[in-house]
């Protein structure tokens, strides 16, 4: 329940795409799926073609339709929920704390902001995955291990955090398996991850070819998608998702990055001496699962800490569970120290639902679709584009048409099924009017009002309405 309360009002009347939710389609218009799904990656960065396949899907069955788009993207996150509800358990939490894993996941700002954005739904498809991929892996049946490598790779195509997947299971794996000498423990782990280590090594070295030339493209044009080698920079990009996940109002723990390091040290090495394969596996997974953009220190973002935050609570609730075991050995005194500790949690998740953080972000978020619903509302008052038209979008300094932005144009685009619209926003009312004069091609000059409404100024070129002036 509280997992659907967090993303509910995804549902309400009103609402309409944005940002890359807009332009997403627009990537593939002229694109079959075949030219979209390919094995081995193109680039360096953003190169995801199950995530890709399955953007273009939604975009063919439910166009611009937001309500179906999320529904669509729900499923699969209340399936993560389930999936990491299956993990949990099966890495020795009780029913109790694993539920309330689970909820503090689904009520997580974090959570509600990447599960209902259509936009980049591949840290959704990638968790589902990732998690699917474990499951299958800690199976004894037959073609288990199989099946575990091919989700594997299915979520390293989605999203390029899962690359480590395979030392992560090795972690997993060495902490579950009895005691032996190493020879017949890397025999054993050799057995069983051998295909998902050729995986990560083909694609891996993939990515390391390409990666002079992105990085010289970078020093040609840069952008806020370079990368960092500095461990300082991996830490710092730790502490922030962590502080992010849970609330942190600027997504920052004053926490110094060595002290960080440690702790997260400390935990690992205890994890280790006394062979608790959840808590290892999880500071592992967390720290590692991070680690593509944790590289890139002008890239941080809201939607990075969906799939690492499920192991970050994974440890807790583990941890929960090694003090309540410590604090007593009858099972009946640690199953309601369990539902104590459950009960807290949800309790701590309804007051964070309730919070002005939580609610600022969501109504931010509400008024934003709303004012792209009534742009995509007062736009049908346009006619047909035709190729190389130029609209310009007169709008307050303080108010984004956000609409126009993704692109820019991408709706118009999509809409028009032309690529070469073109929307030119973001500029003073005086030089905007003077490029407008100063363009003799098919052109409009709309006028954007706060609150999402457009109207016509003037139009005038092939194809469109002849210098017409509309209120």
């Amino acid at each position: 329940m509280l997992c659907w309360v967090d993303v509910s009002w995804a549902f309400r009347p009103g609402l309409f795409p944005f940002l890359d939710e807009i332009n997403n389609p627009t990537i593939f218009l002229d694109a079959s799926y075949h030219g979209i799904v390919h094995l081995f990656p193109a680039r360096v960065y953003n190169d995801r073609p199950v995530g890709w396949a399955l953007v273009r899907l939604m975009a063919d069955l439910f166009g611009y339709d937001y309500r179906r788009q999320v529904a669509c993207l729900l499923a699969i996150h209340f399936a993560n929920c389930g999936l990491a509800f299956l993990l949990f358990r099966r890495l020795s939490t009780s029913v109790p704390i694993a539920i309330s894993g689970v909820a503090l996941f689904g009520s997580l700002w974090t959570t509600a902001a990447t599960a209902t954005y259509a936009g980049a739904p591949f840290d959704v498809f990638c968790l589902f995955f990732l998690l699917g991929s474990t499951l299958a892996l800690l199976s004894e049946r037959r073609g288990s291990t199989v099946f575990s490598a091919l989700l594997f790779l299915a979520a390293l195509r989605s999203k390029e955090l899962a690359i480590f997947a395979p030392l992560l299971f090795t972690v997993l794996l060495a902490f579950r398996t009895p005691r032996m000498p190493l020879r017949l423990k890397l025999a054993a782990l050799s057995r069983r991850l051998w295909i998902h280590y050729l995986i990560a090594v083909v694609i891996g070295l993939r990515y390391l070819s390409l990666y002079p030339a992105y990085r010289a493209r970078l020093i040609r044009q840069p952008n806020p998608y370079a990368m960092d080698f500095h461990i300082t920079t991996v830490l710092q990009s730790l502490i922030y998702y962590a502080s992010l996940a849970f609330g942190a109002e600027s997504g920052r723990w004053q926490i110094p990055p060595m002290v960080f390091a440690l702790a997260l040290g400390a935990i690992l090495g205890w994890a280790a001496l006394r062979r608790r394969a959840g808590i290892a596996f999880g500071v592992c997974a967390f720290a590692f699962t991070l680690q593509p953009v944790s590289l890139m220190p002008q890239q941080r973002m809201t939607l990075y800490a969906y799939v690492p935050q499920v192991f970050l609570i994974l440890v807790l609730c583990l941890l929960v569970e090694e003090i309540i075991a410590s604090a007593s050995k009858r099972e009946r005194v640690r199953w309601l120290a369990a539902v104590c500790v459950a009960l807290v949690c949800v309790w701590w998740c309804v007051a964070f639902r309730r919070s002005p953080y939580f609610k600022d972000r969501v109504n931010w978020t509400i008024g934003v679709r709303r004012a792209s619903m009534r742009t995509a509302q007062t736009a049908v008052q346009l006619p047909p584009m035709r190729p190389e038209t130029h609209v310009y979008v007169a709008h307050n300094p303080g108010t984004m048409p956000w609409l126009f932005v993704a692109g820019p144009c991408g709706y118009f685009q999509e809409v028009n099924a032309q690529r070469d619209i073109f929307c030119i926003i973001d500029r003073p009312s005086d030089q905007l009017r003077a490029l407008y004069a100063n363009d003799s091609g098919p052109k409009y000059l709309l006028d954007y009002q706060d609150d999402g409404r457009i109207a016509v100024v003037q139009s005038a070129g092939p194809g469109v309405l002849a210098n017409t002036t509309s209120e």
